[in-house]
């Protein structure tokens, strides 16, 4: 009863009005355009292989949030493939992705590179391509995300010095739904 006795309080303060008709006016996000489902074969619980080896070494956990119109990545490496020099965790990081109206936008961050900002879309092949919005450390980033009619997912991962155009491959991921 007290709780409820405080929430009529603070509605009736001057400052929570503006707030309050705010809630009231502003429209739910509508994320459920065609576009907003070019990334829901990424959903779900993955096992994460490394392309070249066939070793297990990451699971990764993708999931729609905020009324779908968030994509979120909650990436955990078991193994040292990716750990930076003297850095004594493994690779662990998230990223966010959204349809902004034109594209589809992520954001990366770990505990080991830093961050990274790409913009993606299908390509001419149909898969999802993101590339680097600015240099990282001075090279561009590419990733192509390539689903196998089999359930696998494969990320390519290419690097090349900033603003050259030329790709090289530095990783291939291959996803397996962890069952």
């Amino acid at each position: 009863m007290m709780m409820r006795g405080l929430a009529l309080t603070m509605l009736a303060l001057p400052f929570a009005q503006p707030l309050l008709a705010l809630e009231q006016t502003t429209a739910p996000a509508t994320c459920d355009q065609p576009q907003h489902r070019q990334l829901d074969f990424w959903l779900g619980d993955w096992q994460v292989f490394d392309g070249a080896t066939r070793q297990l070494v990451a699971y990764d956990r993708i999931e729609k949030t905020y009324a779908g119109c968030v994509v979120e990545e909650r990436l955990r490496f078991l193994t040292d493939m990716y750990r930076r020099p003297g850095v004594l965790a493994r690779l662990a990081g998230v990223a966010i992705s959204r349809f902004d109206g034109e594209s589809w936008l992520q954001m990366w961050a770990d505990n080991q590179w830093g961050a990274i900002v790409l913009r993606g879309a299908p390509n001419a092949a149909g898969d999802m391509e993101f590339l680097t919005v600015t240099p990282s450390r001075h090279r561009d980033v590419k990733l192509i995300y390539h689903m196998h009619v089999d359930g696998t997912l494969e990320i390519l991962q290419y690097v090349a010095p900033a603003g050259s155009g030329k790709w090289t491959q530095y990783g291939d991921l291959i996803y397996r739904r962890n069952r």
